[in-house]
């Protein structure tokens, strides 16, 4: 049995995660993780227009380093 602790990504509060053999986990939901840009190392590029619910926008780029994050939710936070 392993442990791991992790913050809840809604309210911020520890979480202590074990995990089994198989990678079965107990004590938290996880979503995955995903990349956020960090502020002052880049900027956002237009790379194209779209209509979305018949106003026009843009689609940008990230062109800066990003962070990888995992995002995970207490049972409370995911209970809401």
């Amino acid at each position: 049995m392993m442990k791991l602790i992790r913050k809840c990504i809604v309210c911020g509060n520890r979480m202590i995660i074990e995990v089994d053999e198989k990678g079965h986990y107990d004590n938290g939901h996880y979503f995955g993780k995903f990349k956020i840009p960090l502020k002052g190392t880049g900027r956002y590029k237009k790379i194209k227009t779209t209509k979305i619910t018949g106003k026009e926008v843009s689609v940008v780029k990230w062109l800066g380093k990003e962070k990888e994050v995992e995002y995970w939710e207490c049972n409370g936070c995911y209970e809401d």
